[in-house]
């Protein structure tokens, strides 16, 4: 309770400086700007502007988030409620992704995008009256479209996005989680894997305004995988909406805060060699609910002479407030989200 009511707080003073102003101009009145920090969307957000004609923009993302805990519903679970149900009752999770993305403007209205990522997933869990840590490392899937820029007048941007998931990942992940370490390896839960193994559909909408102190924006964005995997499963459709303030403190820096949820559908299918009661992420069946976070960032835009000139740096802190699960999953608990960014 203390940890909403700190963040509602500090969301509240984002969006006011940009709640005290007038109306936002019209659109003759104000013109959306790109030199500015705030014309950046938070670190989070994907897709959210359109490369100028013949632009092209290299970035980098450093994501971790933290897992702690099994929550049902929306309670948290106990170590002793867990064990009842299953084997192992994971503990801690920690997944550290590496990200590269890479725009181009093809036109004023039309960007191509594409990122990939190479994951590090490290896990702890409790079993057989002992707790122990296994992680993996490999790529994730790569994902690929276009961005296409619907409306632009005034303070307005209006953004569509599309594009795939090339399963370029791996959708099955194997470890010795044995504590003599005897070199059997056994395939892990469906935490454990970066990759997909389907192939997706991408589609999204975002859209902006800009005034005189700062910027708003939202953005909802759906994934829907098709086929099944090597082994015989696939994601279930999965759901994001994003909604932020952007308050900019001068031409360098600006601040940010938000809401980002998730939604996401069960796994269909199964992959038969996980046991359902060995572990909570093993229940494909079930690995469905929504999560709803609170992200505050700044965004820096290095100023006009400076030997960076145009190079933008990102952060963002991620907490979150609220899990909703139809059946018991690992909870996220907080993450961070670094970026660079560079145009040419």
């Amino acid at each position: 309770m203390v940890r909403r009511s700190l963040i509602a707080a500090a969301l509240f003073s984002v969006a006011a400086p940009l709640a005290a102003q007038s109306p936002v101009a019209q659109p003759g009145e104000w013109t959306w700007s790109l030199n500015r920090p705030d014309a950046l969307a938070p670190i989070g957000v994907f897709g959210a502007r359109a490369m100028e004609k013949g632009e092209f923009q290299v970035s980098y993302r450093y994501q971790q988030s933290n897992w702690q805990g099994v929550y049902f519903n929306t309670d948290s679970l106990s170590l002793l409620d867990v064990l009842v149900l299953y084997d192992d009752a994971p503990q801690t999770r920690r997944d550290l992704r590496h990200r590269v993305r890479f725009e181009y403007g093809v036109s004023e209205r039309l960007t191509l995008v594409a990122r990939g990522e190479y994951a590090v997933i490290q896990r702890q869990t409790f079993a057989n009256n002992a707790p122990f840590r296994y992680g993996i490392e490999a790529l994730g899937d790569v994902e690929v479209g276009a961005l296409l820029q619907a409306y632009a007048q005034g303070p307005y941007r209006m953004i569509l996005q599309g594009g795939a998931i090339i399963p370029t990942g791996k959708a099955a992940t194997y470890a010795d989680t044995t504590r003599a370490k005897t070199g059997t390896e056994v395939a892990l839960p469906y935490d454990m894997r970066p990759g997909s193994g389907t192939f997706a559909a991408i589609g999204g909408v975002t859209g902006t305004v800009q005034n005189e102190v700062g910027s708003l924006g939202v953005q909802f964005r759906i994934r829907a995988d098709f086929g099944f995997n090597d082994f015989d499963y696939r994601l279930g459709q999965q759901y994001e909406a994003n909604g932020w303030a952007a308050y900019k403190i001068n031409s360098v820096f600006s601040v940010s805060g938000g809401v980002r949820w998730e939604n996401f559908r069960p796994i269909e299918g199964r992959d038969t060699r996980l046991y359902t009661f060995g572990d909570p992420q093993n229940w494909a069946s079930q690995l469905s609910g929504q999560r709803a976070h609170m992200p505050l960032g700044v965004n820096m835009l290095m100023p006009a002479g400076s030997p960076l000139a145009g190079h933008r740096f990102a952060a963002e802190m991620v907490y979150t407030l609220h899990h909703n699960y139809d059946a018991p999953q690992m909870g996220m608990d907080w993450g961070f989200n670094l970026g660079y960014f560079v145009s040419f």
